[in-house]
């Protein structure tokens, strides 16, 4: 059978891109490379040992009951330089990584679409801006059930419904000394999802029009014979080890930014002897994520004890102090800070020892803004994985911006905490090594150059238009927002596109 659209992964922009294209009335087959897991996932079904996971078990989400949500590192491996740690912390099964979202939801403002600074010698800027991405984060949130609204934060435009969770009186507290002393920043509310991260991909397989093929390693994609045009992709059955190609007049890859990127560059023909969309040399560079690890903690002074436990697992929402920086920084990018000041826990190992802290726990971190550079980047290494794909070279550093930034973080998460009167237990102005956020970006990013981009403003590659790029690898910029709304609602806007060009009769690459 030949689909309308093959759909490369089933998180965030996968279980979008197949609901928004099946609604549309196009036929789709999701692949995605791990399995189908039944029942609930987070059930300790742990198949894999420490032993097995040495990359994996250092994420900050990683617990013995969800070990099974992360890849079993040995056949999963990649290589980084010696003297440049990168933490890839994968998740292969049917929903990928968003079984493992805590949900929070923030929106990217205009200066983030403009890029940071212009002047800088590898200023980057988005295609488009928070007008054009609007309706489909307006979509999202509204399928999701995001929460917050209200406020008026020019850095984090917010949701179009108002569904405001009450603050904690720590939180409270925090918002209110911050208010008093820096007018210019804001605590606002949780923006979180609400509705189960699993829920978008059992809407888009209710429609009766997609098909999902778990444990489907895409390998490639095959092209017509003038290199012009995709015509399906090749996969090996992750149980078997048997190779498989599918036909489809259209792909969009949504297997995450580096998985995107290295099918992409490991699709070499005699037409693109240097991998799909590398014409330019642009493919696999500019990989950017987010500063992680900076942080304050102690505890909210007060009689109220120990937050009170949960009945179950799950996540308990933050709050958010949006960037709040301008010129006079001795730095570039922008950071935003969460806040974590909880009245109840979910049961968890991390749980424990936040219930037994004597007092009411807090916790600020920060998120920040990596900046682009083109020798941060994605190639491809002389050995392969356990299915015989080549493993990724994965290089990023963070330069003296991102080094300033992580003392300023600190150093600012400090005095705010102190001026609401928290006892400040520990500080740390080091982040982790990269990609310890989860939140890695960039590698095909899209533009209005094909000197400077891989993918346009419709995420299609610029000389095989039926090939989309819709996840976080098409980002030219960071921002300092968790990206997954952002990776939701551009997901969204291509498959919507992509079904006008259905409808218009050239699904095969004409622009839409």
């Amino acid at each position: 059978m030949t689909y309308d659209v093959i759909v490369v992964g089933s998180g965030a922009a996968g279980g979008w891109a197949a609901k928004t294209l099946a609604e549309r009335g196009l036929r789709i087959l999701v692949l995605e490379a791990g399995p189908l897991l039944a029942g609930d996932h987070r059930v300790d079904r742990a198949a894999h040992t420490g032993a097995r996971q040495p990359v994996q078990s250092r994420c900050s989400a990683y617990e013995q009951a969800n070990s099974h949500l992360f890849v079993d590192d040995l056949d999963n491996p990649y290589q980084t330089p010696p003297d440049a740690p990168f933490h890839w912390f994968r998740g292969r099964q049917a929903g990928g990584r968003m079984l493992l979202w805590a949900g929070v939801s923030l929106r990217m403002s205009d200066r983030e679409f403009a890029g940071t600074a212009p002047d800088a010698p590898h200023h980057r800027a988005w295609p488009l801006r928070h007008r054009d991405l609007a309706p489909y984060y307006t979509r999202v949130e509204e399928f999701l059930r995001v929460t917050g609204g209200g406020e008026s934060t020019p850095a984090a435009p917010p949701p179009a419904a108002v569904r405001r969770r009450p603050l904690t009186r720590g939180e409270q507290r925090l918002a209110e000394a911050v208010a008093a002393r820096w007018p210019g920043r804001q605590v606002i509310t949780s923006r979180t999802a609400v509705a189960e991260a699993g829920s978008v991909l059992s809407a888009a397989l209710a429609t009766g029009r997609v098909r999902l093929r778990p444990d489907a390693v895409v390998t490639r994609l095959e092209l017509d014979d003038r290199g012009r045009r995709a015509e399906g992709v090749v996969f090996v059955d992750r149980r078997t080890g048997a190779t498989h190609r599918q036909r489809a007049a259209a792909v969009l890859l949504c297997a995450s930014a580096v998985e995107s990127v290295r099918i992409l560059l490991n699709t070499r023909t005699r037409h693109h002897p240097d991998g799909l969309g590398n014409h330019t040399d642009q493919l696999g560079r500019y990989l950017l994520d987010h500063t992680a690890g900076v942080s304050a903690s102690g505890l909210v002074p007060g009689p109220e004890g120990p937050p009170r436990p949960l009945p179950g697992p799950g996540f308990v929402p933050v709050c958010h102090i949006p960037d709040f920086g301008d010129a006079t920084r001795p730095f570039p990018g922008g950071y935003g800070i969460n806040v974590f000041a909880p009245e109840v826990l979910p049961q968890n190992s991390g749980s424990a020892a936040w219930a037994s802290a004597g007092g009411t726990p807090f916790r600020m971190w920060a998120s920040g803004e990596v900046l682009p550079h083109p020798d941060n980047r994605i190639t491809l290494a002389d050995r392969t994985d356990a299915w015989g794909v080549p493993q990724a070279r994965i290089r990023l550093v963070y330069g003296p911006g991102e080094r300033a930034m992580a003392l300023d973080q600190a150093t600012e998460m400090t005095a705010m905490a102190r001026a609401a009167g928290f006892t400040v237990l520990d500080v740390n102005d080091r982040p982790l090594p990269p990609g310890s956020s989860v939140h890695e970006l960039g590698g095909a990013a899209m533009g209005t150059d094909p000197a400077h981009s891989v993918v346009d403003a419709g995420h299609r590659l610029w000389r095989v238009p039926n090939v989309l790029v819709t996840d976080g690898a098409c980002f030219p910029t960071a921002g300092w927002q968790n990206p997954a709304l952002t990776i939701m609602a551009l997901a969204a806007r291509a498959a919507d596109r992509l079904a006008d060009a259905a409808r218009a009769g050239d699904l095969e690459g004409a622009a839409p």
